[in-house]
């Protein structure tokens, strides 16, 4: 008969440290690439830096474009894309106006999304307000500190045409900010093992991804990737906490609910 282990609290640092340690060495032992591991984000970035507002925003644009595409058919027509777009130029972009879209909507040079072509521009206008407000975007985005990233995360949205969560998460990570992604994965995983809810208020995920980080010192980032690989199985030979989970391979079953609510193991 199984005794499950007392359920594990995000004020339990310890046993936090020990169920990501556990989540850890299973991707690293399912790994089909080797050495195994997360890479880093950076790679993944369009811009050479992120050290001023143009090239911020070239960031951010890329995402907007890529997400929901493919982002190898993105970065292959992003140097046209940097072009029609005077590099980026914020206050060149700022001041078009609508009709000098026109010929960038039937430019087959790019992704030909009209929406997104449009929000370039007020996207533009966007930016160069923060700068006149904040100084600088660059400043803008640093006001919040790495414990309010949620926050920004959330600001972006709001503020930018046609940026949504997924491209908010890419532009965060790439762009060197110490964020995460929140994945349906993470999320059904974090539920089972009673450390998030079936109906989870806007900054609980947050909570715990702190939590997690502060018990272990890896980064949001690593936790987040990792807790997805190990709940979808990218890039591993097989997922474990699945939506069909296999939970006779799974090593954190001790402190599972859904494992221990189960009549069929």
């Amino acid at each position: 008969m199984f005794h499950p282990s007392p359920p594990v609290t995000l004020t339990d640092p310890k046993a936090l440290a020990d169920l990501y340690r556990r989540i850890a060495r299973t991707c690293a032992a399912l790994d089909v690439e080797q050495p195994a591991g997360v890479p880093d984000p950076a790679t993944w970035a369009i811009a050479p830096r992120h050290d001023d507002d143009r090239l911020l925003f070239e960031e951010l644009c890329f995402h907007m474009f890529a997400a929901g595409f493919s982002r190898e058919v993105v970065r292959q027509k992003w140097p046209a894309t940097r072009e029609a777009f005077a590099g980026f130029d914020i206050p060149t972009l700022a001041g078009w106006p609508p009709a000098r879209l026109q010929p960038l909507f039937e430019d087959r040079r790019l992704i030909r999304n009209r929406r997104k072509i449009e929000a370039v521009v007020h996207n533009a206008g966007v930016v160069q307000a923060l700068a006149i407000e904040h100084g600088s975007f660059a400043a803008w985005l640093h006001g919040y500190p790495a414990d309010q990233l949620h926050r920004l995360h959330r600001e972006l949205a709001r503020r930018f045409a046609s940026v949504g969560p997924s491209a908010g998460e890419w532009f965060l990570l790439t762009s060197g900010f110490p964020y995460y992604f929140r994945t349906d994965h993470a999320q059904r995983l974090l539920r089972r093992l009673g450390l998030l809810s079936a109906r989870p208020r806007p900054d609980d995920f947050d909570t715990v991804m702190q939590a997690l980080h502060a018990a272990t010192g890896v980064s949001r980032w690593a936790i987040s990737a990792q807790m997805f690989r190990f709940a979808s199985g990218f890039r591993l030979r097989e997922g474990i906490c699945q939506e069909a989970p296999r939970c006779p391979k799974c090593p954190l079953w001790d402190h599972c609910d859904h494992f221990n609510q189960s009549d069929t193991l």
